[in-house]
């Protein structure tokens, strides 16, 4: 909807920079612009300069709707022209505007402007004719007319009041300032009787209305149209999901099979943070590690078993992880229908075999990132004396170290956080794994996959040449600001195929 803002019209000085100085074509173009109906449209002026300036310099192979949607709306250069519709929709838009010119401010103009349907390369083409009728209806009519009590009998009744029996229309002597003789005498009452209407100037102020009410009747149809169609347009929205062509959510999203969200076990965590011990995936299943409840110490004290049993058994998750699945659940490309939220706790092995997965969290919340080890390059590790958590990198690239943990004066202030793009274990599906050393190194993984702004770039660097997208995994450092984290940079991505 257009609002109040201006739009800034160029002048023919800009015109002469342009190469247009002095072409009648362009001078039209600025007297549209330069309408109330224009001026008031910043981005329906910025689409008709454009088409013109491009037209008239020779530039028409640049008229396409994807070029356009780039130059004029800012879209990206590849957008997806299919289910965005702003290009088409301001063309018919820019259509009515040229249209309503033309019938009022440019009547009088002598090449109209047209931008002809299925195209938006624009047309110069001599005005087409008035009719005669209407040349007639506009001109000042000097005819004599009958009263109003002789149109009440019809437009085109030739009876005379009372008193003016066996008299007709042409029975009359012509105007005043006519030499010709009337063929009969005038009556000697003329002066008192009204001039009468030509039936030609009735019959064009007829068609006139009739144009008009038709007009109003097209314009009321076309916004009804218009109207329905929208309406119309947000009901099947509702029950078809958007389409976009996005490098991976499209691939984590298909029709062929459900995608599982698998949600941290945060009561985990806290049985950690409590045991200061790692439970294996193994051990997970099989509900190994309450035995080592009874000598479980915090700062060289005896835990109440019952705490660390307590927490265990909590169905927890983070914030992190239920604000990551409410965008994931609003992207264009998920199917409600086929998309699954699982608690860790919840899902089986065989579960990995035919889904694809989005698994969130670190390993200490999710074990199951321990079936994906033997494929991954980053891999989550507790050795060390102190029992510090790093990122091992098993296969290091050049310049590469081969661990990457915060716990050295150097990385004292950093996080990191590993995306990662995996078929499943059936290899019939794919899995992407968002993992921190922490739940801020999860954050920082998480906030870099959902920006699209920053992930494209660095996905299309990696596509293949089909515009594909391969297995990889992406190793992120991130600055610890408070309790979250600052921007994420990449600092190793590693390619599966």
């Amino acid at each position: 909807m257009d609002h109040g803002a201006s739009v800034d019209i160029p002048s023919k000085e800009s015109g002469s920079e342009i190469g247009l100085e002095g072409d009648s074509r362009y001078e039209l173009v600025q007297r549209i612009l330069a309408t109330p109906d224009f001026i008031r449209s910043p981005q329906l002026s910025k689409f008709l300069l454009y088409i013109c300036t491009a037209s008239l310099q020779g530039g028409g192979q640049n008229l396409s709707e994807q070029h356009i949607g780039v130059e004029v709306f800012g879209r990206e250069p590849d957008f997806d022209s299919a289910a965005d519709t702003i290009v088409r929709s301001h063309a018919l838009r820019l259509r009515k505007r040229l249209e309503q010119y033309f019938q009022h401010a440019g009547r009088e103009e002598p090449v109209h402007l047209i931008v002809p349907r299925g195209s938006y390369a624009p047309l110069f083409v001599p005005a087409p004719d008035r009719s005669r009728s209407e040349r007639q209806a506009d001109a000042p009519t000097t005819e004599p007319s009958y009263p109003e009590s002789m149109e009440a009998a019809g437009e085109q009744s030739t009876s005379l009041p009372s008193g003016f029996a066996g008299y007709h229309p042409e029975d009359w002597g012509p105007p005043s300032g006519h030499p010709a003789e009337p063929a009969y005498p005038v009556p000697i009452f003329a002066a008192e009787v009204p001039t009468v209407e030509s039936p030609t100037a009735a019959l064009a102020r007829h068609l006139s209305f009739v144009v008009w009410r038709y007009r109003v009747l097209s314009g009321f149809l076309a916004v009804l149209f218009v109207g329905l169609a929208i309406a119309f347009g947000l009901h099947l929205r509702t029950h078809f999901r958007a389409e976009r062509r996005h490098l991976l959510w499209g691939r984590l999203f298909t029709e062929d099979q459900p995608t599982r969200i698998v949600l941290g076990d945060s009561g985990l965590v806290l049985f950690h943070a409590v045991a200061r011990r790692h439970v294996s995936l193994h051990e997970y299943l099989n509900n190994d590690y309450s035995q080592q409840l009874p000598y479980l110490e915090w700062n060289h004290q005896p835990v109440d078993p019952k705490l660390a049993d307590f927490l265990l058994h909590r169905r927890y998750t983070s914030m992190a992880d239920a604000m990551t699945l409410a965008h994931l659940l609003r992207l264009p490309e998920a199917i409600p229908e086929r998309t699954l939220v699982n608690y860790s706790r919840d899902m089986h092995v065989e579960d990995f075999y035919s889904s694809n997965l989005i698994i969130i969290g670190a390993q200490e919340a999710v074990p199951w990132l321990d079936l994906f080890e033997n494929h991954m390059d980053f891999v989550f590790s507790l050795e060390g004396p102190e029992k510090h958590s790093a990122f091992l990198n098993r296969r290091p690239h050049a310049g590469e170290k081969t661990d990457y943990n915060s716990y050295t004066p150097e990385t004292a202030s950093k996080v990191y956080g590993v995306i990662a793009f995996l078929p499943n274990l059936r290899g019939t599906g794919n899995v992407l794994i968002l993992e921190g050393l922490s739940m801020v190194g999860t954050e920082a993984a998480i906030d870099l996959a959902i920006d699209d702004t920053k992930l494209l770039p660095i996905l299309k660097t990696i596509r293949r040449p089909d515009g594909s997208l391969p297995h990889f995994e992406m190793l992120i450092e991130s600055d610890v600001l408070g309790e979250g984290s600052g921007p994420a940079h990449v600092v190793a991505i590693h390619l599966h195929d």
